[in-house]
């Protein structure tokens, strides 16, 4: 074995079937028994449906992999490879011309929309079509696919993160008001400021900042045009590779690159675009150049490869802590595997331990002697990353997510568990084919998948939705075979199950593109648990014109307070969440309160979590001896009538 799959049907030495250890039945056992588990635990404990169903669909991937797994080994990915060289072209052309067709219907459904900060609900359904078209684009035979479908797969990337952008008149998000300010202080003082958390990883603001200047753009097209492109453009082609590297047919990893594309978690940072995110892009590219380039260009790899995760050191501290522990699980997992099998190759593993020891050393030490993060693991490390030291909600705000209706919670996460659970089947076929490279990514992915998740019913904290993200970059590709795996049939059966694997493809983005990790401003789909996270128009004229008539702080929700970092007083907007939850405001003391139309009807951020108003804001002021000072329609200001 030379470190990847050579696309021929495996031997009976090398395949995993006949040799002695089953690693995949070993996995899937345990993953049985772990789900089986979990389940009863759930179900005495927390009780709720959603994450019971998070362990039924693990528990049914694990039994399905072991109902399909000697014909999938034995035949895949030779049963969809066969043909990759043949077929005619006809209805390729006619699938790219549905695409264009489909993509200007959504641009024009776009143009039409009824609400004017909300992408109709048509809107998810023509860009679910589109995958599925692509999906059959790269499950029929064509020569030079990869041509002609990674364009596509960019064009819809691009219409899903891009689609929101550009229907608010502000930033998205909450995050990129802080980016924003540090980029314009990087512009204000032609040098990077000190003594912000970001001075000595200044990689993401730098970009920003100079497309800013080069371009003449603010901070939300800027980033929109450097960093969410990067991400939209080479997370596709970075897991292209990888898919292909690890399996040697491009449809593993076309498939893959367009479920990231539609991933949740990869839309939401390709709209609220962080350091986080954009540190990630090196992530791919590393692993491209250690599972891949390693084996062809040695050297190149290499040098690029620290110069890669140099960058990411420099981005962001959470990246450089995942990409950490990528380098070791995977060393390890070659070294486990090595141990296990006497027919492992005998090839250099794609990441030595020096590597690895070397990127930690230079992490660390840059953390502790420059950049001063250190002091934050250490206090991480002293309360054992316990929940509270990210999560300060009190009781009712903790409670909420379990009020909200039942179908609704399983529709919001539905898609990305079905992402995830789908995926094992695609990494317990790694681990069974008896290739060592495949074994130890698949491995990588199933640990930062489990850092992801375990938290959430232990009690302890790691910012799980930033580690979903990083594991649905490495999981995409174990995904792309998993459905390939699963719809494996007879030759005379080709075309039909095409069909049906693409609707399934088309169904599963639906779930994903309209869940409010990566869909925050549509109430149609998720009225109790989606927050908007922008401003309208209205509402920041009203901004503006309440800091000019405002004498002291204002009180106002949450998320009404990113916009300190936009202007010269850090105090201007003060949280009510006490208030707000109590639904009383004069005992507070605040003399002057913003309350927005939209916080009435809608779920709103409250500490650091989201809640429901069970009162009337306006009236519970007006009955506190509150007067209404300003009005605009969107927004309102009260302010205290001490007569």
């Amino acid at each position: 074995m030379n470190g990847r799959w050579n696309g021929s049907p495996p031997s009976s030495k090398n395949s995993g079937v006949d040799s002695g250890m089953h690693l995949d039945k070993i996995l899937a056992g345990s993953g049985i028994v772990v789900s089986a588990v979990l389940i009863a635990y759930l179900t005495l404990t927390v009780g709720r449906l959603v994450f019971i169903l998070a362990g039924v669909l693990t528990l049914l991937c694990c039994l399905l992999w072991l109902a399909i797994r000697e014909r999938a080994i034995q035949e895949f990915p030779g049963s969809w490879a066969g043909e990759a060289k043949t077929g005619k072209d006809r209805l390729f052309v006619v699938l790219l011309i549905l695409f264009l067709v489909l993509y200007v219907l959504s641009i024009a459904a776009l143009h039409t929309r009824a609400s004017l900060y909300e992408r109709p609900s048509g809107y998810f359904i023509l860009v679910s079509l589109m995958a599925g078209v692509v999906a059959l684009e790269i499950l029929l035979p064509h020569q030079r696919k990869a041509l002609w479908v990674l364009p596509q797969i960019v064009l819809l990337g691009i219409s899903v993160a891009w689609s929101q952008i550009l229907i608010v008149p502000g930033i998205l998000g909450s995050d990129p008001w802080w980016h924003s300010m540090f980029v314009s202080r990087i512009l204000d003082l032609s040098a990077i400021p000190g003594g912000y958390w970001y001075t000595h990883m200044p990689l993401f603001h730098l970009e920003v900042a100079g497309t800013s200047l080069l371009a003449g753009l603010d901070y939300r097209l800027a980033a929109m045009l450097s960093v969410s492109l990067a991400q939209i453009v080479i997370f596709p082609a970075a897991i292209y590779l990888l898919g292909n590297a690890l399996f040697d047919d491009e449809r593993v990893g076309l498939l893959a690159g367009l479920m990231l594309v539609t991933a949740n978690q990869q839309v939401g940072m390709s709209v609220t675009s962080i350091p986080n995110a954009f540190a990630a892009i090196f992530i791919a590219l590393v692993l491209y150049l250690l599972f891949k380039l390693k084996y062809t260009r040695p050297a190149r790899a290499g040098s690029l490869a620290l110069l890669l995760l140099s960058a990411i050191i420099l981005t962001h501290t959470i990246t450089a802590a995942c990409m950490a522990l990528v380098l070791f699980v995977v060393w390890g997992a070659c070294r486990v595997y090595g141990c296990l099998r006497e027919d492992a190759a005998t090839e250099p593993y794609p990441v030595t331990l020096g590597l690895a020891s070397l990127f930690l050393a230079a992490m660390l030490g840059w953390w502790y002697f420059v950049s001063g993060h250190i002091a934050v693991l250490r206090d991480l490390v002293r309360q054992g990353f316990t929940r509270a030291y990210f999560v300060q909600n009190p009781p009712i705000v903790d409670a909420y997510p379990g009020l909200v209706p039942v179908p609704e919670q399983i529709f919001n996460n539905i898609g990305m568990f079905l992402f995830f659970t789908v995926s094992l089947v695609g990494i317990f076929y790694l681990a069974g084919r008896g290739e060592r490279n495949g074994f130890a990514f698949g491995t990588a992915g199933l640990i930062l998948l489990g850092i992801g998740f375990f938290p959430l019913i232990t009690g302890l904290s790691f910012i799980e939705h930033r580690w979903w993200y990083f594991s649905q970059i490495l999981i995409a590709v174990p995904l792309a075979a998993s459905l390939l795996l699963i719809a494996g049939r007879p030759r005379a059966r080709r075309v039909p199950t095409a069909f049906l694997l693409a609707a399934c493809v088309g169904l599963l983005v639906f779930t994903m593109i309209a869940s409010p990790a990566a869909d925050t401003g549509n109430p149609i789909f998720s009225p109790n648990s989606a927050v908007r996270t922008g401003f309208t128009e209205s509402e920041l004229w009203a901004l503006d014109t309440v800091d000019s008539m405002r004498t002291g702080p204002v009180g106002a929700d949450r998320y009404v307070q990113v916009v300190n970092y936009a202007g010269p007083d850090p105090a201007f907007i003060i949280p009510a969440d006490d208030m707000l939850i109590e639904g009383t405001y004069r005992s507070y003391g605040m003399d002057a309160l913003l309350v927005r139309e939209y916080i009435r009807g809608h779920p709103i951020f409250c500490y650091d979590g989201m809640f429901r108003l069970t009162h009337d804001p306006e009236k519970t002021l007006a009955g506190e001896g509150y007067d209404r000072v300003y009005g605009s329609g969107s927004a309102g200001l009260f302010r205290l009538n001490d007569l």
